[in-house]
């Protein structure tokens, strides 16, 4: 046989396969389809029961290389109930395209050679509920994504929304395209998320019938977590935002520039540790350069199933009060949903410390051209369920959930004074007349901590430790016992 018959029977032979092999994927394709279906409504039902939607699948036509089908998304809430996302009739669609495994068309055009189950492209569809956003993206499907399904049912999406342009009489909403990358394992087990968004602005009236505006510029989001044994998420997720702009009457009120936040949580042995870390580069009060700021938190040895306990029944706590808060009338009402989230969060607390464990804030500093404060604080609590408190009263209370308690403040006295000289002068002061202003009040703050013995001074800052531990505390070198503390502090304070 000649070379050339011989590569036509390779690229025959390859071909009958293939197209056998996306035939019998198409299959498979459909039957997982109906799983994620299933998936979808429970995720739905569990986590988003006030919401009352419910996905449904409509058709599917299945074809050698590809196939096509829809997702309808409905209501499953009765007519009357307020609480209904979308009304009696309204319905989202999705048209959804499957290029068949193990090499779907849909991959080769991006050069993916990697098999797989199934490609499928999504797009919102245009219907009357929707509209008014194609309006908004002149036309263009506002969500489209590219997702490749593996043999393993692990998934890959590329997310696109398009920008959005709203106007209306009083309001408006303007925002750059959002990309959008999502991995997921079977079961959502181990998700992988990374956002990339380019400008949103927000213009409305306020309540008080002033012009208002909110810029969030180039934030991104980069997570990776999994679910523990005990069913709690965790992992490392980093925020940052180029700036962040407020404004009234088209004047800058508040700027963040340089936003940042880390938080990298580990579940070993059902103990959580971790720690998260935020950062502003540069606050500015009314143009006014107020300084930056950190803040970095741990979380040390606390009880994974305990924390999801927490988590779980004060999140269901919120969801039932979210479910019934359009049919609230008065005040007296929703103080009554507000106390039933408090008790949630009570009753949950020992849940929470069991296996007594640790929380810090390391480090909150306040940092300015003249210099910087800091404030530090480490908890050490019992566990509820095993403290021995030989205590009485308030101390026996707080000596069950509390082992030891340290804090300290320093704030130094130039970047202080220079605070609250930038401070005064967006109200109006002339610089000279708040910067004596400033002097003056750190002085008088100076002097009314050492006259309650809260603080000691040098000429360079006003510093403060306390310590609790066993019913006594310690403020700087002054002990007493809690109640002691509580009378000669909080209650003259309060009197006051």
């Amino acid at each position: 046989m000649k070379k050339s018959n011989v590569a036509i029977a390779v690229v025959v032979g390859i071909g009958v396969l293939w197209t056998g092999g996306a035939w019998f994927t198409g299959k498979k394709a459909e039957q997982h389809i109906d799983e994620v279906v299933a998936q979808l409504n429970e995720q739905l039902t569990q986590h988003y029961p006030e919401a009352g939607l419910v996905v449904t699948r409509q058709g599917y036509e299945r074809h050698i290389f590809s196939s096509t089908t829809q997702f309808i998304v409905k209501s499953r809430l009765p007519a009357d109930d307020e609480n209904a996302l979308l009304a009696p009739g309204d319905q989202l669609v999705f048209n959804e395209k499957i290029s068949h495994g193990p090499l779907p068309l849909a991959q080769l055009k991006h050069f993916t050679l990697i098999p797989s189950l199934a490609s499928i492209h999504s797009e919102l569809a245009n219907t009357p509920t929707v509209k008014s956003l194609f309006d908004f993206t002149k036309g263009k499907s506002p969500f489209s994504a590219e997702t490749r399904i593996g043999y393993s049912h692990t998934t890959s999406s590329a997310i696109q929304i398009q920008p959005i342009q709203y106007n209306a009489e009083d309001s408006s909403l303007s925002s750059d395209a959002m990309n959008i990358a999502l991995k997921t394992s079977p079961d959502n087990n181990a998700i992988v998320l990374n956002i990339d968004t380019g400008k949103v602005s927000l213009s409305f009236k306020n309540e008080a019938d002033i012009d208002t505006e909110m810029t969030l510029n180039g934030l991104t989001v980069r997570s990776d977590s999994h679910l523990s044994k005990e069913g709690l998420r965790v992992g490392t997720q980093q925020i940052d935002a180029k700036n962040f702009l407020y404004a009234l009457n088209h004047k800058p009120a508040v700027q963040l520039v340089g936003i940042k936040g880390h938080s990298d949580l580990d579940s070993v042995k059902n103990l959580v540790n971790g720690s998260l870390n935020y950062q502003i580069d540069k606050i500015e009060w009314q143009q006014l350069p107020l300084g930056s700021a950190n803040l970095k938190l741990s979380l040390q040895d606390f009880s994974a199933s305990g924390m999801k306990t927490f988590y779980d029944n004060y999140n269901q706590a919120v969801q039932k009060n979210m479910a019934n808060i359009s049919h609230v009338t008065n005040q007296d009402e929703l103080q009554a949903m507000q106390n039933e989230v408090n008790a949630a969060v009570l009753q949950n607390i020992p849940a929470l410390l069991a296996d007594a464990p640790q929380f810090s804030i390391d480090n909150l500093t306040l940092k300015n051209d003249k210099g910087e404060s800091q404030f530090s604080l480490k908890a050490d609590f019992n566990d509820p369920s095993k403290a021995q408190s030989n205590g009485q009263g308030l101390s026996g209370i707080v000596d069950s959930y509390v082992k030891q308690l340290n804090a300290s403040l320093t704030i130094n006295k130039p970047m202080a004074t220079q605070l609250l000289s930038v401070i005064a002068q967006s109200e109006g002061i002339p610089v000279e007349q708040a910067g004596q202003f400033a002097a003056q009040q750190i002085q008088s703050l100076s002097a009314l901590g050492e006259m309650y013995h809260l603080t000691t001074q040098n000429p360079e800052s006003i510093q403060s430790a306390l310590h609790y531990a066993s019913g006594q505390v310690t403020v700087n070198q002054d002990k007493m016992t809690l109640e002691q503390f509580i009378e000669q502090y909080l209650t003259s304070s309060n009197n006051e």
